[in-house]
């Protein structure tokens, strides 16, 4: 059911796509007709294969999908039956979902075969195929098997990363899963490290925590195999006791399994028992026992080797026995050496592709680094330059109305009349003159420099009133109280600065205190704002000048 859901969103995105390329032939027809031509065939073409896409993969042979699921869900385990059976997956397979299950399959028959370096490459290329589909949890069993093939392989690293990459997509899992397949791959890595009694202790937390799943055919076979190997872990570690236990609760496992046809790991239950026979001294058992584990039909390279070093490493046979056991275990090793050096060429070839790689990207990326700086410089001195070249206009505009200063406006102008402020007052034309004069004379003794200057003393200091000091600022001078003073005083300051070369030497605050302000970031602020640069900036050009004169 599931598997028909996959196939039928499939389906369903291919018509989408189909659907998305008709609209986009369709709004092509709004172009020019040349643009539109050339257009139309590249779309055309994109369709065709979109089309032929489509109906490839919507189109399932029934038949082949028949017999790539009988071979799928055949549950008997005999590894070269299990080679047999993933190649056949992988000739029946006809989407991404089965071709990863039927890779998947075939990397843990080349695992068991000791052939690590090819399981590593079919599992990575199970693990890109599942990631088109939305079968995380089949992923994740697919990344389990790369952990351990990876680790076998010597390839710790990627091992590591790949552990850790799990655990976060396992994130999405129960608690009782996630603990699972924690305490699972814990079991198995240090197992695979040879670090028996860590692998004990994961793998009986293990056994406890699978407890509560309720008891089927499946889980009797399961409990055998777990218990299986702790009790081989524990006989590792020397907990000879606790195997004991451990080997009678997976005899009454055993007796549990109402299919007795090849049961998987029984080799692994039968050396358990040859080793605590060794334990116990009781050597013509042991013998039995390592023969029976090793003659056993469903044993692979892997397992061939363990059995025969633990029979070596017990002692319990002839010279001539140990010699052909040796020459055995010899076989296997060697086998694996050859896997592992051309393993080792490959990974070499790699790095040394991977190191010549980041180099290139080293350099390539200080090149754009350098580049960008560049650019960057570039641009900053242009920014700066078209600044200085504004700020310099500002300068000389400033001069240019020092040479030429604006004849202010005399009583009554005829070009003001219209300008003058919309209130009606009423003033005599002999009061407005005296007033006018007073304001003249105001501007001449620079009083406008006084700090803390109010309209109410100005008024006083011109014998007048504050609204018909108002009037005649507005009036005659287009301001108000506040601007016509800041006006003046930056005015004064720009053309004494201009006129006396030693006030060019003054700092700021002293400047600010001669124009009559109480601070230099006062001053500073009210004189940028009426001569659009700042005091600094004037003061650095009038130095220039100076400096070019002399």
């Amino acid at each position: 059911m599931i598997d028909q859901l996959r196939n039928k969103k499939s389906s369903i995105i291919l018509v989408s796509k189909l659907y998305l390329a008709f609209v986009l032939i369709q709004a092509i027809e709004l172009t020019s007709t040349t643009v539109r031509k050339i257009i139309k065939i590249f779309f055309n073409i994109g369709f065709f294969f979109l089309f032929a896409q489509g109906f490839s993969q919507v189109k399932i042979d029934a038949n082949k999908r028949k017999l790539f699921y009988q071979q799928y869900n055949d549950k008997l385990y005999n590894p070269d039956k299990l080679l047999i059976r993933a190649k056949n997956m992988v000739k029946y397979a006809q989407n991404d979902y089965e071709k990863a299950l039927a890779y998947s399959n075939l990397g843990d028959c080349l695992y068991g075969q000791g052939n690590y370096l090819e399981s590593v490459k079919i599992l990575q290329k199970a693990d890109s195929l599942i990631k088109k589909s939305d079968s995380t949890q089949n992923r994740i069993t697919i990344l389990y098997s790369l952990i351990t093939s990876y680790r076998r392989a010597g390839l710790i690293v990627e091992s590591e990363e790949t552990w850790e990459l799990v655990k976060e997509l396992d994130k999405e899992s129960s608690p009782f899963i996630k603990t699972a397949n924690l305490l699972y791959t814990q079991a198995k890595i240090f197992d695979i490290d040879d670090n028996f009694c860590k692998a004990a202790d994961s793998r009986k937390k293990y056994i406890q925590h699978i407890r509560k799943i309720p008891n089927t055919e499946y889980k009797n076979m399961f409990d055998f195999a777990m218990l299986v190997q702790l009790c081989y872990e524990q006989i590792r570690c020397g907990r000879i006791d606790e195997a004991k236990e451990t080997l009678e609760k997976t005899e009454i496992a055993l007796k549990r399994i109402k299919d007795k046809s090849p049961i998987n790991l029984y080799e692994f239950y039968l050396l358990d028992k040859a080793l605590i026979n060794v334990k116990d001294n009781h050597l013509s058992e042991a013998r039995k026992n390592f023969d029976l584990a090793y003659s056993h039909p469903n044993v692979d390279k892997i397992v061939i080797k363990q059995i025969l070093q633990n029979r070596l490493e017990a002692n319990i046979d002839t010279p001539a026995d140990q010699l052909k056991f040796s020459k055995i275990v010899s076989d296997i090793t060697n086998s694996q050496i050859t896997v592992t050096r051309d393993l080792t060429v490959k990974e070499t070839i790699k790095n040394k592709n991977t190191i010549k790689e980041k180099r290139e990207n080293i350099k390539l990326s200080l090149i754009i680094f350098i580049c960008i700086i560049i650019v960057l410089i570039i641009c900053s001195l242009f920014i700066y330059k078209i600044r200085n070249k504004k700020i310099k206009l500002r300068y000389q505009k400033i001069i240019q109305e020092l040479k030429n200063p604006v004849v202010k406006s005399s009583i009554f102008p005829e070009s003001q009349t219209n300008d003058s402020p919309k209130e009606k007052i009423s003033i005599s034309e002999e009061t407005e003159k005296e007033i006018l004069k007073n304001l003249e004379a105001f501007e001449k003794k620079r009083l406008y420099t006084t700090k803390g200057i109010s309209a109410a003393q100005m008024s006083v200091m011109l014998k007048t009133n504050t609204k018909y000091l108002n009037y005649i600022i507005k009036k005659y001078r287009n301001s108000d109280f506040y601007n016509y003073i800041n006006t003046q005083r930056i005015n004064y300051i720009v053309k004494e600065l201009h006129d006396n070369p030693h006030l060019l030497q003054y700092k700021i605050s002293v400047l600010a205190d001669m124009c009559g302000y109480h601070s230099h970031s006062q001053f500073g602020s009210i004189f940028k704002s009426i001569k659009n640069i700042s005091p600094s900036q004037y003061i650095s050009f009038l130095t220039d000048e100076y400096k070019n004169r002399s």
